[in-house]
């Protein structure tokens, strides 16, 4: 993996021309840092490092005025390089960017002592002292200290060993995380078209991938790749990267913006950062926000649970990624406040007193397991997703892979462990229980007014396939968008109970050519209108059913019909005329009788015949 020096340190203490004499490249770029002889935007070298292979080296301005573009250049750096004039010692830009340094994810730091030909031994020692005083107290405490003359040559080379030790032992990032890249500068080739650069932030691009363009969600394609003024076919985290694009005009690119894998980067106006406090902040203040290429301004929101968690809501949209370093500072004056990594790139606004949900964990299987939890109610993917600020197609696999081990359930993106499924399906149906006990003569509730009974929140997709699932695993019936226990009887008044038997007598007076409602009207002698009516009753409680237009079976006439068909079977294919013959009866009866018995997989249809199942 590539590795990024970074300079810091006050204005004029030597920063740009040590760069040029350890690399041989001027990186004061702009006319205007020319002629003022200082750096005011980032400047970009490289240096060829014994072991360590090519190097990125990114100069950053040390004036006040510069400090965003300071910023711009710091946030991804592995190694800082803070210079110290040794003729005028520690300054107080050089406190305010160690402490930047301190605030963001630069694993370590090496203090070059410069313009050491300009003092003499006694300032010089005065000076590394001070330089110890000031690094001691901070987390680069045994940060070495190079005395180096960039005029004289003197300290280069141990200037050199010391950077290629503290790059060696720097961290490394997955080979598998997605990439982005930080937009510093934007312009247009001839013949090629659109160009950015900036510092590859995270994972590797290769010519021809595909790529979002942040804020906008603006997609495009890596049409080329040129790295230290070389094209290549890819390029990797740390390195200084230029990257020819098609699909997009320059004038819908600018600095600020970032570019990055499909699912690497969102737009974003609220996120939570975890930081470290080193000024005074308070609760809806408005804060500067510096994150990637771009600063953007906006109000800072604390946590009473966790005091290390910012919410940040921005006056304007800005791309992130998870775990992207940023810097806070107050409005005005621009006084540094804070430092820290991006948690949760796309938040929801909450109030200071409500309980955070933060996941921070790297193994992404345990972290969606810690997320999803046992919650009766489940978790959408976009919840999920939300949380680890991770993209949906980011997590396919993971969320597949959880899924065929039946450590998840899916309910049309509604995800749930066992366990919470199994506490959630057990409170749906005691609900229903309890609301047939208020209702015994209503046959089936609506499946909503069960969900609210429950206190849970499926709905829509989701709660079609688990009320699907509940009746697959017998549970309970389904009856249109109405639900009734598997186990629930419809209650009877004594007169509908005395009404239902007589209609039944006549139904099983026939055992294949049952009489249509109108008949058995005239055999009971009442009007057909209450005849239907309480064969819909018979139907509820169980007693009746339905297979065709007007024809009725009761479960005893069923199972003796099953037998029937079985035996005109006799194990093998049959035609519907066999059990027509076989029974005595008509194709009115005879086709209604098997397409129930395919409806109910008691038989299965197989091109002109059917087979008895099992």
């Amino acid at each position: 993996m590539a590795k990024l020096i970074g300079t810091a340190g006050h204005v004029d203490h030597g920063k740009t021309t040590l760069i040029r004499a350890l690399t041989g490249i001027d990186a004061d770029r702009l006319p205007e840092e020319k002629s003022r002889g200082m750096t005011i935007d980032i400047g970009f070298a490289y240096a060829d490092l014994p072991g360590v292979g090519r190097v990125s080296i990114v100069d950053v301005p040390g004036h006040q005025r510069f400090l965003t573009n300071m910023l711009v250049g710091a946030l991804g750096i592995d190694v800082g390089l803070l210079c110290v004039a040794a003729d005028e010692s520690v300054m107080p830009q050089t406190r305010e960017h160690l402490q930047r340094l301190e605030l963001l994810p630069v694993d370590s730091l090496v203090v070059a002592l410069t313009r050491v030909d300009l003092a003499d031994a006694d300032t010089r020692e005065i000076a590394r002292l001070e330089v110890e005083e000031l690094i001691a107290s901070s987390r680069f405490g045994s940060a070495p200290i190079v005395q180096v003359s960039a005029t004289t040559g003197e300290g280069l080379e141990q200037l050199r060993a010391s950077l290629v030790e503290k790059l060696e032992s720097a961290g490394e990032d997955s080979d598998d995380a997605a990439w982005y890249l930080p937009m510093d500068r934007a312009f247009s080739v001839r013949g090629h078209g659109v160009v950015v650069t900036g510092t590859l932030a995270r994972g590797a691009v290769r010519v021809g991938d595909e790529a979002i363009l942040e804020p906008g969600h603006v997609p495009v394609r890596v049409r080329g790749i040129h790295v230290h003024g070389e094209a290549v076919e890819g390029s990797e985290r740390g390195k200084r990267t230029a990257l020819n694009l098609s699909g997009v005009k320059l004038g819908d690119v600018h600095r600020g913006m970032a570019l990055g894998a499909p699912g690497a980067l969102f737009e974003t106006r609220v996120l939570d950062a975890k930081v470290r406090w080193v000024g005074d902040h308070r609760h809806g203040q408005s804060v500067r926000a510096s994150i990637g290429s771009a600063e953007a301004v906006g109000k800072l929101f604390l946590s009473d649970s966790d005091p290390a968690i910012a919410q940040l809501r921005l006056d304007s949209p800005v791309a992130c990624a998870m775990g992207q370093p940023l810097i806070l500072r107050r409005y005005s004056p621009p006084d540094l406040i804070a430092g820290g990594r991006v948690v949760v790139p796309i938040a929801r606004t909450r109030r200071k007193t409500e309980k955070l949900e933060v996941v921070q964990e790297s193994d992404l299987p345990s972290a969606i397991l810690q997320i999803v939890g046992d919650r009766e109610s489940g978790l959408p993917t976009e919840e999920i997703c939300r949380l680890l600020g991770r993209a949906p197609q980011a997590l396919g696999d993971v969320f597949a892979g959880l899924l065929a081990q039946g450590k998840l359930l899916s309910f049309a993106g509604l995800w749930m462990s066992p366990d919470g499924f199994g506490a959630g399906s057990a409170r749906f149906l005691a609900a229903l229980d309890r609301l047939h006990e208020k209702n015994p003569t209503q046959a089936s509730v609506a499946r909503e007014r069960v969900v609210q009974e429950a206190v849970l929140v499926w709905a829509g997709k989701p709660l079609d396939r688990i009320v699907s699932y509940l009746a697959a695993e017998g549970k309970i019936d389904i009856s249109g968008t109405a639900v009734r226990s598997a186990s629930f009887r419809v209650q009877l008044s004594p007169r509908q109970r005395e009404f239902l038997d007589r209609v039944v007598r006549v139904l099983e007076s026939e055992p294949v050519n049952t009489p249509p409602p109108h008949e058995i009207a005239r055999a009971v002698v009442a009007p057909p209108q209450a005849v239907e009516e309480v064969l819909k009753l018979g139907i509820q409680a169980g007693e009746v059913a339905q297979i065709g237009d007007g024809i009725f079976y009761t479960p005893s006439q069923i199972e003796s019909l099953k037998r029937q068909v079985s035996e005109v079977a006799g194990g093998k294919p049959f035609a519907a005329s066999a059990v027509r013959d076989a029974l005595g009866t008509t194709r009115r009866y005879a086709i209604p009788l098997l397409e129930y018995f395919d409806s109910i997989r008691f038989t299965t249809r197989v091109g002109d015949q059917r087979m008895i199942n099992g």
